[in-house]
């Protein structure tokens, strides 16, 4: 009995156990980074050309200084801001996602979408690229927090329409202030309606969220009392709609329905949701419902799935190889085909030694802005508009109307691509003289195999038929005549004549008459009892007689004469009946 509850017990534990094994291992190895690119130090395309303030801007530059920020995804092009801190050149980049781009493993930063666009209290400029995102259209949207001296902005352009700078809106006084001590915008993202994009941005330094309606081309603030935003994340849900959001220097984690956002006046209310290990200056939201939060000084990404009750759960880790000084360690960003690139900073060995490293992985789920449904209006402005709106909602400007136009007009021409596409367009050119190239040696080189068989085939059957061709005459060489007498020493002559019965066939291989010389040896055989039938007589007792005619032992091997007479009775004896 106690055997038989043994069995039961282990019967129902078993799969239990299995069951978590597997569910562990699951959780496990769901999900599997890859390395895309690594960078000791990272480096700049520059322009070429005699320019001395290329020159200059190449000796103040100072790689340890590139901090990465936010980053986004469109297409084949990764793209990240980067803090303004001196010697960097531009606070926007770009980057392949495709290795077939680039054969490097460490790319350049190339400036987006030129670095004629990247210049220090030149407000017609991008002075401090914070927030981007791209939305499904391929409108990317870049938050511009300004400079000392320049307002702060939203510039959008269409990556569709080779980088055309599409609307530049500059926030009034009343929205964000004008004054760099007094704001700080850190963080956007999009909400694409039906017949809108909006975009809803955080500001650490009032107490307020800031909303951007691009139909409109108007943006306005709503307070939040007591709280100041750094991170926030959009749900994908059409129905109810929630903006995550982050509050600096708290683990908390709040929300807000986005139905308040659209009122332009007044404030909205903010629930807390729940308390992350640390303080989330990073947040997304992919279109399965699944947060995942980069937090301040942690070296994991979290997750949590905003359809369940809040539990913060270990997504990505990677533990102490990162070094003991970890300030935002990652920036992440979802594409539209389920992948999560993602960026990691390792500063084992300090601020002058950090390195970095681009990875990705596939998590089933794209960004929150796939599942909205498409905008049914189109871009209802071009370049010339865009400089127009930009000039009416900036009086400060209208009297730098004459520099503004051609800044967004050699935008337009340069390609938005400036050095990078100009060396990926070269690096295409070599790639594809290198695959025609490769293409003739691979052609060559079977014709060649090809060839070379045929030919190996061909002597083969050259020495097929030359060896059959030997043996045929080998063959013939060596056939059999009928007039070619064969073993004429054994058998009988052909001739004419009849053979004598008293001359025995095949004489040469028949025994010699005995003589008397022989009696003796003949005397010590054995005795055929059909042949001899008598004791022969030793001695010469037949002396003066004629000698007996020998007996033919070989008579049944000859041939039986065709005529003549009779042969003697006597020449062979029947053999005596045992």
């Amino acid at each position: 009995m106690s055997l038989h509850l043994g069995c039961q017990s282990s019967s129902t534990m078993s799969p239990f156990v299995a069951a978590i094994f597997l569910v562990g291992l699951c959780l496990t190895n769901a999900i599997n980074f890859t390395t895309v690119y690594e960078w000791e130090k990272f480096d700049f395309v520059w322009p070429s050309g005699a320019d001395s303030s290329i020159g200059q801007l190449k000796y103040e530059y100072k790689p340890h200084n590139v901090f990465l920020r936010h980053m986004a995804v469109f297409g084949e092009r990764l793209f990240l801001s980067l803090n303004k801190n001196s010697g960097n050149p531009a606070t926007l980049v770009w980057l392949p996602t495709s290795v077939t781009w680039c054969t490097c493993t460490s790319p350049k930063l190339a400036p987006f979408p030129s670095l004629d666009l990247h210049k220090t209290d030149n407000c017609e400029t991008i002075q401090e690229a914070r927030g981007i995102e791209t939305d499904p259209d391929g409108r990317f949207w870049v938050l511009d927090n300004g400079s000392r001296i320049c307002p702060s902005k939203i510039w959008i352009f269409n990556l569709l329409k080779n980088d055309k700078t599409e609307r530049v809106h500059q926030f009034p006084r009343y929205v964000v202030s004008h004054s760099d001590e007094n704001r700080n915008l850190r963080d956007i993202v999009l909400d694409k309606t039906t017949d809108d994009s909006l975009a809803y941005i955080t500001d650490s330094e009032s107490e307020q969220i800031v909303v951007y309606s691009r139909k409109l081309d108007k943006s306005w603030s709503l307070t939040t009392p007591e709280k100041t935003w750094v991170s926030l994340a959009l749900s994908p849900k059409r129905e109810a709609r929630q903006l995550f959001l982050g509050e600096d220097n708290s683990k908390e984690l709040y929300s807000m329905s986005v139905s308040e956002l659209k009122n332009e006046d007044g404030s909205a209310a903010v629930k807390l949701v729940g308390e992350f290990a640390e303080s989330p200056f990073r947040m997304v939201i992919d279109s399965a419902n699944v947060l995942y939060a980069a937090l301040l000084r942690e070296s994991y990404i979290s997750q949590w799935n905003i359809s369940e009750p809040f539990r913060e759960h270990r997504f990505y880790e990677v533990g102490s190889s990162l070094g003991s000084e970890v300030y935002q360690p990652f920036t992440f960003a979802l594409d539209t085909n389920g992948t999560l690139w993602m960026t990691q900073r390792n500063q084992t060995g300090g601020w002058s030694n950090t390195r970095h490293k681009l990875i990705k992985a596939a998590v089933g789920a794209s960004s929150y802005l796939s599942s909205t449904p498409k905008a049914s209006t189109t871009p209802r402005v071009n370049v010339n508009e865009a400089t127009t709106e930009v000039v009416k909602s900036t009086p400060t400007l209208k009297s730098k109307i004459g520099t503004l136009r051609p800044a967004l007009i050699s935008n337009e021409t340069s390609g938005g691509c400036a050095g990078l596409a100009e060396d990926y367009r070269k690096s295409q050119s070599l790639n594809k003289i290198k695959s025609i190239l490769i293409c003739l040696l691979v052609c060559c080189l079977v014709l060649s195999c090809t060839a070379i068989a045929w030919l190996t085939l061909r002597m083969r059957r050259m020495q097929t038929s030359l060896s059959r061709f030997s043996m045929d005459n080998n063959r013939a060489e060596m056939s059999v005549f009928p007039e070619d007498p064969v073993y004429d020493d054994v058998g009988p002559e052909n001739s004419n004549e009849e053979a004598t019965p008293d001359e025995p066939l095949y004489a040469e291989v028949g025994p010699e008459p005995l003589t008397s010389a022989d009696h003796e040896y003949a005397s010590a055989r054995t005795p055929s009892p059909v042949l001899f039938e008598e004791p022969l007589r030793l001695g010469n007792t037949n002396a003066g007689k004629k000698p007996l005619e020998p007996e033919n032992i070989y008579d049944d091997v000859g041939p039986e004469p065709s005529s003549g007479p009779s042969r003697n009775q006597n020449s062979v004896r029947k053999p005596t009946e045992r």
